[in-house]
């Protein structure tokens, strides 16, 4: 019986590993390219297209029925998701005005950070957008947006339920490019936005979930939060 309990005791870890544990794009993934491109005068527009793949808790429901009110979800509905962005331009205008100076790209680079909260999300495998604005002229300002065209450096996707990120594709979830070269290296990647997370907050509130500007941009099978923030 000792011996019983004591393995017990070992595999309680390992499934709790195993229950958190999933592999990229298994519930949530990135259905196609983000897009930054002009809107309006006004807006710039950055598009996040992802689509809900199967509920979490599907594989748990198909083993054992809940028995209280509480353990009962809808797994045709994704409840409290959050899709947040993260966006890098480099400011051109400083970048020729200081341009015999020894700055590194790096220090031009400037980066803002919004996200849309859910309600629910509707699972139905249909690719879903969630929309966030940057004003135009802020753009043309700091010289990332001219002649009709957005230059951007690169950005960042999180997609989360209750506060827990889901695994997405890293090359799918994360651009940046340096020096005209995409870079594919995951670490690289990942240093890229650890910086993003670190200096979004600089520029709080100028980028914008797009529904807060017009509620055209949400999609009917989404109920959104009306008060979200731009950022945390």
């Amino acid at each position: 019986m000792k011996i019983l309990a004591l393995k017990l005791i070992l595999l309680l870890p390992l499934a709790f590993f195993c229950q958190l544990y999933s592999a990229p794009d298994e519930y949530v993934k990135l259905t196609g390219k983000v897009t930054v491109t002009k809107e309006s005068e006004t807006w710039i527009k950055a598009s996040v297209p992802f689509g809900v793949i199967i509920h979490p808790k599907a594989q748990s429901y198909s083993r054992s029925k809940p028995t209280t009110i509480d353990e009962v979800v809808n797994l045709e509905y994704l409840d409290n998701v959050k899709v947040k962005i993260y966006l890098c331009f480099s400011n051109e205008y400083k970048k020729k005005a200081l341009r015999s100076s020894s700055l590194k790209e790096i220090d031009l680079y400037q980066y803002y950070s919004a996200e849309v909260e859910y309600l629910t999300v509707k699972i139905d495998r249909n690719t879903k957008n969630a929309h966030f604005l940057f004003p135009t002229v802020l753009a043309e300002r700091d010289g990332f947006y001219k002649g009709g065209y957005v230059k951007f450096v690169g950005y960042a996707v999180e997609i989360s339920q209750n506060g827990v990120p889901f695994e997405l594709t890293i090359t799918d979830s994360i651009f940046f490019e340096s020096n005209g070269r995409k870079i594919s290296d995951p670490i690289i990647l990942g240093k890229f936005k650890a910086q993003a997370v670190e200096k979004s907050d600089k520029h709080k509130g100028l980028l914008l979930p797009a529904h807060l500007v017009s509620q055209n941009y949400l999609d009917p099978t989404t109920v959104v939060k009306q008060k979200a923030g731009s950022n945390n």
